[in-house]
């Protein structure tokens, strides 16, 4: 696979906020057009700091939960008014097949997976849209960019603490504070993810065709959130679809999410605490019940490896199985490959989903840092290193778009 230069594409994208919403940025060496779109999300409801909430599914009222940092959750206008990158080929005609790339936790930027889109375009054909999920990329609160250092302190003085960097400072310490908003903020991008669909699927996407094939290739946490896509099937509108998930699929128990790139050590400990440990205890009433009485609560509960959840989770990986590809590092620390297969492949390894082992990088650069011992700036600005991983980085890609194609 030729491997060109992705840098002109990875700034435009950073430099994205001058974008109108019709007009693309056109690469003609690279054959391609970036637009840049518009997105609102109709489920900033969910979030931490209303003055009550209900389920309307089951008529149910539940109190408050404001919170004792600002802004509050819900009203983070950047969270609720964003845009979202996608790379297409020039024409007038709208995109006859859709890829949404869904990205890692407490990811700054849309850079390292340039190379990850552009090559799904062009192994498939299809539009690819780089989608930001809650709280992340272009939908965080400016303010929380300008408070690192004081983050950072606070991170510093919990005491035993690990991994604390000015990485990972900000959604450490939100997180640390209220474990809640992992699966408020799960619930509201996997809303915002459905209403993407159900826009093309009425015609309303003015790039992608109301019939196009869509699918979805989510990296870690973004993996969790593809798979949850599949399994739910909201309305019918991925009974056609497949997924790829790229270093992802073990059960939350068994990973190890602590890295100074991810969520520090306490961090990590308060959300274990929550949704694998204790949550019957910790569980406030309205998680408890959707947790319990919602569909995607209680696959998030499957997700998390809650063993009684595993029966009804494998007997559906066996329906989606053809449908599915993992994407497995036999570096990875964070998500490790075994645990991937537990989850993924069931107990007896008999759903039949298919798992692809790659030896590759760390968890958070796989395709670029071999260890740890890189420099920061390395992890930030750069995405490929083609003498080291270009190999796995073509089977990563030949792998998913093979899946893709079918």
């Amino acid at each position: 696979m030729h491997h060109p230069s992705y840098r002109a594409i990875a700034q435009a994208i950073r430099r994205r906020s001058g974008w109108a919403n019709g007009d693309p940025l056109s690469f003609p060496d690279l054959g391609a057009d970036v637009y840049f779109l518009e997105a609102h999300s109709r489920h900033a409801s969910h979030l931490l700091g209303r003055s009550a909430y209900r389920c309307d599914e089951h008529g149910l009222e539940f109190a408050g939960e404001p919170t004792d940092d600002a802004p509050p959750d819900c009203d983070v206008p950047e969270n609720v008014d964003f845009r979202y990158p996608l790379l297409r080929s020039p024409g007038a005609d709208r995109a006859r097949a859709l890829v949404i790339v869904l990205h890692g936790l407490n990811e700054r930027s849309f850079t390292k997976y340039v190379p990850w889109a552009y090559q799904l375009w062009r192994s498939t054909g299809a539009a690819v849209a780089l989608y930001p999920l809650s709280f992340h990329i272009n939908r965080v609160s400016p303010q929380w960019g300008r408070e690192i250092e004081r983050h950072l302190a606070l991170r510093r003085a919990v005491p035993r603490n690990e991994n604390v960097h000015g990485f990972n400072c900000v959604i450490s310490e939100r997180l640390d504070a209220y474990p809640e908003r992992f699966f408020w903020g799960g619930l509201q991008s996997y809303g915002d993810v459905v209403d993407l669909v159900r826009e093309v699927r009425a015609g309303h996407h003015p790039h992608v065709h109301p019939e196009a094939r869509i699918d979805l290739v989510g990296y870690s946490i973004g993996g969790y959130l593809a798979l949850g896509l599949m399994l739910l099937d909201e309305g019918g509108l991925f009974r056609e679809s497949r997924a790829v998930m790229f270093e992802s699929g073990a059960a939350l128990r068994a990973t190890n999410m602590s890295s100074r790139f991810i969520i520090d050590h306490a961090c990590e400990v308060s959300l274990m605490k929550l949704y694998v440990r204790f949550t019957g205890r910790l569980a406030n009433t309205r998680l408890s019940h959707w947790l319990r009485e919602h569909e995607l609560g209680r696959c998030f509960r499957a997700l998390c490896g809650d063993e009684s959840e595993r029966p009804r989770l494998e007997a559906r990986l066996r329906e989606l199985a053809p449908r599915l590809l993992a994407v497995s590092n036999r570096n990875d620390e964070v998500i490790p490959a075994p645990a991937v297969l537990n989850t993924l492949r069931g107990l007896h390894r008999d759903t039949g989903v298919r798992v692809h082992e790659l030896s590759l990088g760390v968890h958070e650069h796989p395709f670029l840092c071999r260890d740890y011992h890189q420099r920061d700036r390395r992890f930030v600005t750069e995405f490929l290193d083609v003498s080291l991983y270009g190999t796995g980085f073509t089977s990563f890609v030949e792998a998913a778009a093979g899946l893709i194609r079918a």
